[in-house]
């Protein structure tokens, strides 16, 4: 199930966050909008898998810098803080649903 919360978590990454360059912008707004329903339809099992792999990816991308100086949590928004931290402790469920 790991696997798919984290193909899950790619894609609504991909959804919420990827500009026009990458995604159509018509297809990226009906598929947000399509997830309220794809969330009410999830078990509670699959919602603690996305909701461990979205800890995981804000560790990940929050982290301290490395031996070289590197953390990419320069690059991450504020908008894409508040989403993994809303999906890691479940609240983007309660909000969608």
């Amino acid at each position: 199930m790991n696997t798919l919360a984290e193909l899950t978590f790619e894609y609504i990454w991909l959804l919420m966050f990827e500009g026009e360059d990458v995604i159509d912008l018509d297809y990226s707004v009906r598929m947000q909008e399509s997830l309220p329903d794809y969330f009410s339809a999830m078990s509670n099992k699959e919602k603690i898998a996305l909701s461990t792999v979205a800890k995981e990816a804000q560790a990940r991308l929050l982290s301290e810098p490395d031996e070289h100086g590197y953390t990419p949590r320069s690059l991450v928004t504020e908008d894409q803080k508040a989403f993994m931290e809303a999906l890691s402790s479940g609240e983007l469920f309660e909000q969608w649903e």
